[in-house]
């Protein structure tokens, strides 16, 4: 498991204990009593008891949960404890500490994303001096690159012992140059290498820059025809320019890309229900081959997958912004309308203070069971897509 996955890994439980955090920390202020605060479920791997609350660690790292006396309606309240129960708290603190914990994804996608912007950087649209390609042959023929010894991740900083700040400088040099010699000093694993290349020849359309013929160092090449250029040619390709942020930029760029991924969750959220619905995701099921990662649900291994991959890249601004992605997408599902889903209490508590009358929790146990039903459901689903027929890779 690379050190991507176990990042990804570490900030799913990061965010499960901040979460739980905002229910425990808001139930705490206002005099809630909270017994337990876990991280995960199933058996117990460690907890330690301080004060009223026990802390703990479960096996099944799956979520979290805040023990609140009398959220559980077949729980037996001791009357010096019913002043602190959950039922007996006015409707308007109760909501708050519902809430709380999907407020807190917000934040944290938020620092998130500054990090991303500060440490690693996002591109600009505009190509750096930084090769990702080195094209090995072409019609055939060994590129000038390639018999050069230009490698992967070299960039280029002189031509002729002139400075170069920009691709545009470079590809200009190069088309300017065809058939001739040329000295280039690139920056390869912290150092500094001279490269002495001998310039191709190529014909390509004036339009859409398509190489249509090639000829090496000192051979000739066809004449150009109409709509057709002759230029140099030495079969390398640029990675885009990355660009960091100073605080300042990065809270604005933070904030708008926290902002999009809130509205692409608000239009994800009933897509997700919709493919089950219409039967997308079961026919799917059926189906061979990989699957988009545009309109089709990935789950835990499925991100891992992702994750892994950009970071073998050293890709990690996109790690960083699909972990934010995904505390931002579990926020807002938490918060629908559904038991046993903290957006179900909240709803309760709705109901509750417009119609004036107590709802019996009791009675919405079925609807929690089916509802948990439902997403297990919809996670061994995704989990098999994600083994049987995981998701092209986005780059």
């Amino acid at each position: 498991m690379n050190l991507g996955i176990w990042l990804f890994v570490l900030a799913i439980l990061v965010v499960v204990m901040v979460h739980e955090a905002g229910h425990f920390l808001a139930a705490k202020y206002f005099n809630f009593k909270a017994t337990q605060f876990f991280v995960g479920f199933g058996p117990t791997l460690f907890s330690r008891k301080k004060g009223e609350t026990e802390y703990g660690v479960k096996a099944l790292p799956l979520g979290g949960f805040v023990k609140i006396v009398g959220m559980n309606p077949y729980e037996e309240i001791p009357p010096e404890e019913q002043h602190r129960s959950y039922p007996n708290k006015p409707r308007w603190q109760r909501a708050i500490v519902l809430v709380s914990g999907s407020a807190t994804h917000w934040p944290v996608a938020f620092v998130i994303l500054l990090i991303a912007a500060m440490a690693f950087g996002y591109p600009t649209g505009e190509p750096s001096n930084q090769l990702s390609a080195v094209e090995a042959r072409v019609f055939g023929q060994e590129t000038p690159a390639e018999a050069a010894g230009f490698q992967l991740d070299d960039t280029i900083v002189a031509i002729e012992g002139e400075t170069v700040t920009s691709w545009g400088e470079v590809r200009s040099f190069i088309r300017a140059n065809p058939g001739e010699a040329a000295t280039f000093i690139v920056e390869r694993d912290g150092r500094r290498e001279t490269i002495d290349a001998e310039l191709g020849t190529g014909i390509v359309s004036a339009q859409t820059d398509e190489l249509l013929a090639l000829a090496p160092a000192g051979e000739d090449v066809r004449e150009a025809g109409d709509g057709e250029q002759k230029v140099g040619y030495l079969g390398v390709g640029p990675q885009p320019e990355i660009k960091s942020y100073g605080f300042g930029e990065a809270i604005t760029h933070s904030g708008e890309r926290v902002w999009d991924m809130t509205v692409r969750s608000v239009i994800g959220v009933p897509q997700v229900f919709a493919q089950v619905f219409n039967g997308d995701i079961f026919e799917a099921l059926g189906g061979e081959g990989e699957r988009s990662a545009e309109d089709s649900p990935i789950g835990i291994v499925g991100a891992s997958r992702i994750v892994g991959e950009s970071s073998n890249r050293g890709e990690y601004t996109n790690i960083l912004e699909m972990i934010a992605a995904f505390t931002i997408f579990v926020g807002l599902m938490n918060l629908l309308p559904l038991p046993p889903l903290d957006g179900g209490h909240l709803a309760v508590v709705a109901w509750e203070a417009v119609t004036k009358r107590t709802v019996d929790i009791r009675k919405l146990i079925p609807v929690s069971a089916a509802v948990i039903g439902f997403f297990i459901i919809l996670f061994v689903a995704i989990l098999y897509l994600d083994l049987a027929r995981p998701v092209d890779l986005p780059f």
